[in-house]
């Protein structure tokens, strides 16, 4: 817990492990929900693109020789070297630029302002229009929102007390 801004929120208080997990279970569709609505108002307004990720974390079993095994120097030597031909091979391909930069009409904040302003009417529109058609194809209006309660501390509710022994 370094961040101040979150120390001073939350009062000095950390919540329990558990009351974080609950509370990610217990929302996650509205979780869900914000961060694609986040995701996409990035991509309208140009500032990430939008690509399929897979992870696999599939465990496989290996039977690696030791005779193949590194120390850590040589694995160190090896690591170095590849490193520094792929940052040869990115130099030559943008020179002094990273290959990350922002679009030119995003590089200003004033730019990102117009850009996210923009993007989310785009989406507000777009939003409206899928709720209006939803609303008619149902023949109902659209469900509230989902409230969101907080306890005062992220711990653990009290169990009962200790049991007392019988005299």
């Amino acid at each position: 817990m370094e961040d101040v801004a979150y120390r001073v929120m939350a009062a000095q208080q950390t919540p329990d492990h558990a009351t974080i997990a609950r509370f990610r279970a217990r929302h996650e569709g509205v979780l869900a929900e914000l961060f694609s609505s986040v995701l996409e108002l990035c991509r309208q307004a140009g500032l990430v693109k939008v690509e399929v990720i897979a992870i696999d974390g599939t465990k496989v079993h290996a039977n690696a020789s030791h005779h193949c095994n590194l120390d850590y120097e040589q694995l160190a030597r090896e690591l170095l070297k590849e490193v520094e031909e792929l940052d040869a091979a990115e130099d030559e391909l943008s020179g002094d630029a990273r290959g990350d930069e922002l679009p030119e009409h995003l590089q200003t904040s004033e730019g990102r302002r117009v850009a996210l302003a923009e993007a989310k009417r785009k989406l507000e529109r777009e939003r409206e229009q899928n709720g209006s058609a939803q609303s008619e194809a149902a023949g109902e209006a659209k469900a509230p929102g989902v409230k969101i309660e907080l306890g005062l501390r992220g711990d653990r509710p009290p169990g009962p007390g200790p049991r007392r022994m019988a005299a």
